[in-house]
């Protein structure tokens, strides 16, 4: 099954300023669904290690910490917290 992620943002925020993604695993997020910084920010431990799974980069997500950086870029961009 698919993770659950937050709704899909109008437009799609720039995912390779989260260190870690480059142009190819941000293809890979797009293609899974991920597109914006909340649905990064706000996935759960089993999404996780679904996604992570599904795009090929295992242990990435937790070591690279894509959630904290998430989490920073959504509030630098549209200034609020997650």
């Amino acid at each position: 099954p698919a993770p659950v992620v937050a709704p899909v943002p109008d437009q799609p925020d720039d995912l390779k300023l989260i260190v870690g993604i480059g142009p190819a695993l941000e293809k890979k997020l797009h293609a899974h669904g991920i597109s914006g910084y909340r649905q990064l920010a706000t996935l759960s431990d089993e999404d996780i290690d679904q996604l992570e799974t599904a795009i090929k980069a295992a242990g990435r997500i937790r070591r690279d910490d894509w959630i904290g950086q998430a989490k920073t870029q959504h509030f630098r961009k549209y200034g609020e917290q997650l």
